[in-house]
């Protein structure tokens, strides 16, 4: 079965690589050593393993499908990467006061769920640090107010605006693959 990442040995096809998907998230792994990583929608948990070789503490994974989870599982072996089966939206709703993480990742999934809006003000409740968002290829400039659109619907949800809500100062944009790029949300005060 193709899978969203391509896995070397176990799962050689998918969309996408994961040299690819670390495009823009050098600042974020520079910096995660020693500290707690939630990664939102983790897919085949390479992201996920990413972090915690470069010295996370702990990565928490949170991924709907069994056989991504199937294919985390191996490329997670022996790291310190908890992961959980969960749609990113319900976990969130069920969560109403989640547990706190230095790194959020919110790369490429809120626009996936029913109300956008849900799991990224989730994401924000979970930070303490610093947020990392991606969202599908777009044309704004960084620190410009845009809304992301759910694919199953009409709810949208302004990304920047909801992040200054919720603490946040925007730190910029960094190209990522495919006109993905990654905004870096940082709490106020850190």
């Amino acid at each position: 079965m193709k899978g969203w990442f391509q896995v070397p040995g176990i799962r050689p096809e998918g969309d996408r690589t994961i040299a690819e998907q670390l495009l823009g998230l050098e600042r974020a792994l520079a910096e995660c050593k020693g500290k707690r990583v939630l990664d939102l929608g983790c897919a085949e948990g390479c992201i996920s393993a990413e972090f915690a070789r470069a010295g996370a503490a702990e990565v928490v994974g949170i991924e709907l499908l069994q056989t991504h989870l199937d294919v985390a599982r191996k490329v997670c072996r022996k790291l310190p990467v908890r992961l959980i089966r969960a749609h990113v939206g319900d976990y969130a709703a069920r969560n109403p006061y989640p547990q706190k993480f230095d790194i959020v990742l919110a790369l490429g999934i809120i626009h996936k769920i029913d109300d956008p809006n849900v799991p990224l003000r989730w994401a924000a409740l979970s930070c303490s640090d610093l947020l990392c968002f991606r969202a599908p290829a777009r044309k704004e400039s960084a620190g410009a107010d845009y809304t992301i659109k759910s694919k199953f619907g009409d709810i949208t949800c302004n990304v920047p605006k909801t992040m200054r809500e919720a603490g946040f100062v925007d730190e910029g944009i960094i190209q990522g693959v495919r006109g993905e790029a990654v905004q870096y949300f940082r709490r106020r005060g850190k």
